[in-house]
């Protein structure tokens, strides 16, 4: 009895990513601060997430993306550590906020834009 309840388990536990959603959100673009000198960057990520009940609180889940991101710096998104950073925080509001629960985030693209509107400016300046 005791193998049959835990090989249950074990199948249920092996079985229950088939049943989670999977959510993608492909190229977010947000604005986020380089630590150094605080100047404003453009970022451009892309993300599949994997959960329960994601398609439906699809809203939702892009505030807490943002929320995450915004607790970043930009140079920081750039490190690994950064990256299971932001993925940590996706999880942790998920929940916290609303009762979400995501199993896994997956980084599918990074793209930091260093070229701001002011240094485009000063580009066009240079040029006259």
């Amino acid at each position: 009895m005791k193998r049959l309840l835990s090989l249950l388990t074990l199948l249920s536990i092996t079985l229950s990513p088939l049943a989670a959603d999977m959510l993608r959100f492909d190229h977010i673009t947000t604005s986020m601060l380089l630590k150094k000198g605080k100047e404003p960057v453009n970022v451009e990520i892309s993300l599949a997430l994997q959960g329960r009940d994601l398609q439906k609180n699809e809203v939702q889940m892009m505030d807490v993306v943002q929320s995450a991101l915004g607790g970043l710096w930009a140079e920081t998104l750039l490190t690994s550590q950064g990256k299971a950073q932001l993925k940590k925080s996706i999880v942790s509001l998920a929940d916290s906020q609303y009762g979400i629960e995501v199993d896994f985030v997956y980084i599918l693209d990074v793209v930091v834009e260093m070229a701001t509107l002011e240094k485009c400016l000063e580009l066009i300046k240079e040029v006259r």
